[in-house]
């Protein structure tokens, strides 16, 4: 259910905002780019970030950062490229227009992009119900291509745990556990060396926290790896888990998996790692 929550979310916002996305829009940010440079007023402020969406010209001029995802085919001349991207890609929204200073740059529909630059003003433009929609111009000194956890997640502690527990053959092994302000990732092995079919669902898989039992998270467009369900023998696959956020100040935490092969007659365990993460 929640996925298709997600699905149905990310389609009316496109359907709202797809006409800002068309080469009328595009090409402002090229007449932008064309223009004299815009004399900096600093680089504008965290608490301002959301303000800069509701009021664009306000912040004309204002030195950004930003990382999104480009959701529209990027255009090319020889002064530069010009992109437009979701600031905020989780949510599909922030459209954010940019013009790139690099004609050769290889940047590509869904591509997560880091930029910076200057604010020049705000575009314009008319959505799929007559409505007028504006989305800030940014004028950007550089660009690169990023991955998805750089721009939607990014790593405020990595937790190194390399530790396996073997059951009649099918090794699970915790690898590393990476905390984010909005979510948790457990990166996890599964080998099977037995002589029978395997079966590992990371949605049995649970993350204990204090009293709390954190199930898996079902991300829409999460770019990550997953763990293959079933394993045929000598097979083995790595993928990462995602969960819920959990506290700064948490101490332990509890990786619980569940695995097991076609010879019913074996008994398995769950999966158990304790992990310190002070």
């Amino acid at each position: 259910m929640k996925k298709v929550l997600i699905a149905i979310s990310l389609i009316a916002a496109l359907v709202m905002l797809g006409a800002c996305g068309d080469s009328e829009a595009l090409s402002e940010g090229k007449e932008k780019k064309e223009t004299a440079a815009t004399k900096t007023k600093g680089k504008l402020k965290e608490e301002d970030y959301e303000k800069l969406y509701s009021d664009p010209d306000k912040y004309k001029g204002y030195e950004i950062e930003l990382t999104g995802k480009v959701f529209t085919k990027p255009e090319k001349d020889e002064s530069g490229t010009y992109i437009q991207m979701w600031a905020d890609p989780e949510n599909a929204e922030k459209n954010t227009l940019v013009a790139i200073k690099d004609s050769n740059i290889k940047i590509a529909t869904d591509d997560y992009v880091k930029i910076t630059g200057t604010i020049e003003k705000a575009y314009e433009g008319e959505n799929a119900f007559g409505g007028t929609v504006s989305a800030p111009v940014v004028n950007a000194n550089s660009a690169e291509v990023v991955d998805f956890i750089t721009a939607t997640s990014p790593t405020l502690k990595e937790i190194e745990v390399k530790e396996s527990v073997d059951q009649h053959g099918l090794a699970i092994e915790l690898q590393k556990i990476e905390l984010a302000d909005n979510q948790t990732r457990v990166y996890v092995k599964v080998k099977n060396d037995s002589q029978e079919n395997a079966s590992f669902y990371s949605f049995n898989s649970k993350l204990i926290v204090g009293n709390k039992q954190l199930e898996e998270e079902m991300l829409f467009e999460a770019d990550l790896p997953q763990v293959q369900s079933e394993l045929l023998p000598g097979i083995e696959t790595e993928g990462v888990i995602v969960f819920p956020a959990i506290a700064p100040d948490e101490e332990i935490i509890k990786f619980h998996a569940e695995g097991s092969t076609d010879d019913y007659e074996l008994d398995f365990k769950p999966y158990t790692f304790e992990v310190s993460i002070k």
